[in-house]
């Protein structure tokens, strides 16, 4: 939902209001992060918990589209009787209604997200205190990209951000650290048991999933979840067609140790967050071995995550799943390494 907020925001033209959730306390609908776009009209894209408390913060960007202003609003939710009129959900929400002037900064942020790349938006608000209205000076940081020329930021609280995916309000200097993740796309190429659990699993966590075998039984579309993609093709064509972006995670999972070297050669020169393939410690020793004498750069090569997954002495295709998702997450949130 935060991916369509950002497209709307960049093809709006200007002339609209993003709402996000700044900060929580107690039980909310929404979390930090939380966005919603709001358009003249009163229509909008994504939400922030729905109920009253969207509906004040809907009236609160038609008042700073009509005004040409932000504002950060607080929504209480602690009412204490089931019958009355006030929300009863036990915390409040604040959030920011940023008045969007100029769609320019949103469309750089669409360009990164669209190639994969993590982007932080850095927003400093000008002149809210106290729920006055205000302005909000915007610069987006992309992943591995130089900070914004003429504006001052803090580059760690920005770096965590970046890495976690959790945003940061920073009260002392008045400035909200915004991070958008691209979509995540995992790319199992397998389609037996371990692939098969490793596709539904990944759907849950949120990831664009596409299953490749080139047995067509095993890459037929009713055996994977819904919203799975399968593929039947031979392993190097699929990948060779598959749209590789610093959001890729890729785990090899196919039927033989052949068929696995051939896809750590396809996917070795493709771009990609993570990549592991299944196997004893000495199958990935060999593997890594042939990968280096065929001319792969050696750090690439000691980058496979291999044998695949925590070590939690995994046995059934679930539980190899879950450790392969587990290292897949302590990578997608930096806290993890082989």
């Amino acid at each position: 939902m935060s991916l369509e907020v950002i497209d709307a925001a960049a093809g709006s033209g200007g002339g609209v209001a993003v709402v996000t959730v700044i900060g929580t306390q107690g039980s909310v609908p929404r979390h930090t992060g939380s966005r919603m776009l709001v358009k003249r009209t009163g229509d909008t894209v994504g939400t922030v918990g729905g109920g009253r408390g969207e509906a004040m913060a809907v009236e609160a960007a038609l008042r700073g589209i009509a005004d040409r202003s932000s504002r950060i609003i607080t929504v209480e939710m602690q009412g204490v009787e089931a019958l009355g009129p006030n929300m009863v959900c036990g915390g409040t929400g604040t959030m920011l209604v940023e008045y969007v002037a100029d769609g320019a900064p949103w469309q750089m942020a669409q360009a990164a997200l669209g190639a994969g790349r993590r982007v932080v938006m850095v927003k400093r608000l000008e002149g809210m205190a106290g729920g006055a209205a205000g302005i909000v000076s915007l610069a987006v940081l992309e992943e591995s990209g130089p900070p914004p020329s003429g504006f001052a930021l803090d580059t760690e609280a920005a770096a965590l951000c970046m890495a976690t995916g959790q945003p940061l309000l920073s009260e002392e200097h008045d400035v909200f650290y915004d991070p958008v993740f691209p979509q995540e796309k995992l790319l199992v190429l397998g389609g037996g048991h371990v692939g098969q659990v490793l596709a539904a699993m990944g759907a849950l966590l949120d990831f664009e999933v596409t299953v490749v075998d080139d047995r067509p039984d095993f890459a037929a579309p009713g055996r994977s979840p819904p919203g799975v993609k399968t593929v039947c093709a031979g392993y190097l064509d699929a990948i060779r067609a598959f749209p590789f972006d610093s959001a890729t995670y890729v785990v090899i999972v196919t039927r033989g140790h052949l068929y696995d070297l051939e896809c750590i050669r396809g996917v070795l020169g493709r771009t990609h967050r993570y990549a592991g393939f299944i196997g004893s410690a000495r199958k990935a020793k060999l593997l890594r071995a042939q990968a280096v004498n065929d001319g792969f750069d050696k750090a690439l090569v000691d980058a496979l995550h291999a044998p695949v997954g925590l070590d939690i002495a995994a046995e059934t295709p679930a539980e190899i799943a879950v450790a392969i998702l587990g290292e897949i997450v302590a990578v997608r949130r930096k806290n993890g390494a082989h």
